[in-house]
């Protein structure tokens, strides 16, 4: 009842704004007459952010056109007031057009921007919109304070699917569920590892901070899982034009994760990862060598494994075992008052390890099964500082056309990924490329290894 009487006023205001309308057309007495309805009132009317890039050009360019101030021009924060309708199938009454901090009232948006107006109060709004909700004041930015449009921290429940990774956050608990193909903090994505892995990342201290809270919610994020091999993914029917994969994961390993950000400047924090192994290579058992990726090894390497008995020396099984790396983070929003751009860095020190492993025949049974730690094979770990080194660099653009971009040099391994929306704020398009800077690149390293995925993403607050 109250909100209907509050409405009911609202109409009543929006009578003497079109009557002033008709009486002066002067722009600025109209935006008072408007402004000086109860804000309580005003944030029931329907109002929404333009998302959509040629729609927000075409504003912005009809602006320049009629005089309005470049500088004070914002193409990602174009919002729309209407007036209330009674009947869904009704056109919007456009009341005003903001973008940035210049504006057009309703007699501006009759004369100048017609054509654009017919469009914009079309009632099924056939373009990308963000709807601002009622309880959001008039005068509020509404640009979205989190720190992964993939991990919202801003909504309740989450859920988003690609070929890279599949996620659900569980209500606002803060749980999140993640099954992650390939390993990208040692530059091996996608199936180029030989290894998924499924995590629990759960809170474990709030963040109480006014100020931070909002795309920090917890001060400590601890994440539990399993890695498992990949079998499949090496006559590529599906896949024919990537490369074949040469790298494997171990069979069995642990998933152990911890963020940790500093309660005195919770932009600032610890990030902790490992994998390792908790099974070791089955010597006793068959192998199907279908199943695993092999290459072969040098001539001098082919002679050294000829002298161990009953050893394949025409392949190596190349296998996935402990990775990790431990950096230091930063949170950082150019302007926390408005923050479209906000960058994220990490420098800290990575591991990897890459053990051979051979093929035996056993005399007694006739089956091939493993051998590893002999002579010929090798165990590739960190040996220098660029072996040992990890940074990464990530930017995000938090407007109304969020994308993001990140560099990351890890295991001297180039990686790059990036993300741009498709269509509104459920289908986004994802790349991820690398490359081994090594001078000689390791045996399984994939020279410019490039995959695109869409990604669908859907959320509810």
């Amino acid at each position: 009842m109250k909100r209907t009487l509050a409405l009911l006023v609202a109409l009543g205001a929006l009578v003497s704004v079109f009557n002033l309308r008709a009486q002066d057309p002067e722009r600025d007495s109209i935006m008072h007459a408007l402004k000086t309805i109860d804000p309580e009132i005003v944030r029931y009317f329907p109002r929404w952010r333009v998302c959509e890039p040629n729609l927000q050009l075409q504003i912005r360019q009809t602006f320049i056109l009629y005089g309005r101030d470049k500088d004070k021009l914002d193409m990602q924060n174009i919002v729309i007031t209407a007036a209330p309708k009674s009947d869904p199938n009704d056109y919007y009454t456009i009341l005003l057009v903001e973008c940035g901090e210049e504006y057009f009232v309703a007699s501006e948006v009759d004369a100048y921007m017609r054509k654009l107006a017919g469009t914009l109060s079309d009632p099924q709004r056939p373009y990308c919109y963000r709807e601002i909700p009622p309880e959001t004041p008039p005068t509020e930015r509404q640009y979205r304070v989190i720190t992964d449009f993939m991990l919202p921290t801003d909504v309740a429940h989450s859920i988003s699917v690609s070929a890279f990774e599949q996620s659900l956050k569980i209500g606002g608990t803060g749980f999140w569920i993640r099954s992650i193909l390939g390993t990208d903090n040692v530059g091996y994505h996608f199936w180029s590892a030989g290894e998924s892995r499924v995590i629990l990342q759960r809170p474990l201290y709030e963040n109480t901070d006014p100020v931070s809270s909002k795309p920090i919610p917890y001060l400590i994020n601890f994440r539990l899982g399993g890695v498992y091999r990949l079998r499949g993914g090496l006559d590529n029917r599906l896949l024919s034009f990537l490369p074949a994969r040469q790298l494997n994961a171990n069979p069995g390993k642990a998933s152990i994760g911890l963020d940790v950000n500093a309660p005195f400047h919770p932009q600032f924090g610890l990030s902790f990862n490992i994998e390792f192994p908790i099974t070791g290579p089955d010597t006793a058992g068959a192998v199907e060598k279908n199943t695993w990726a092999t290459y072969t090894p040098s001539l001098q390497r082919q002679a050294e494994l000829r002298r161990t008995t009953g050893v394949d020396p025409s392949v190596v099984v190349p296998v996935l075992r402990t990775t990790g790396n431990v950096a230091l983070f930063y949170n950082w929003w150019l302007d926390p008052k408005r923050p479209e751009n906000f960058f994220r860095f990490d420098l800290g020190v990575c591991y990897t390890e890459v053990q051979e492993w051979a093929y035996r025949r056993n005399a007694e049974t006739g089956d091939t099964t493993f051998v590893r730690n002999v002579a010929g094979l090798q165990l590739y770990h960190p040996t220098t500082a660029a072996d040992w080194l990890y940074a990464r660099i990530e930017y995000r653009s938090q407007s109304t056309f969020p994308f993001g971009v990140a560099v990351q040099y890890a295991n001297q391994m180039l990686f790059a990924r990036a993300y741009v929306p498709l269509i509104g704020e459920w289908l986004y398009l994802e790349g991820k490329y690398a490359t081994p800077l090594r001078s000689e690149p390791r045996p399984w390293e994939i020279k410019n290894f490039f995959m695109i995925s869409p990604v669908l993403r859907l959320t509810i607050r």
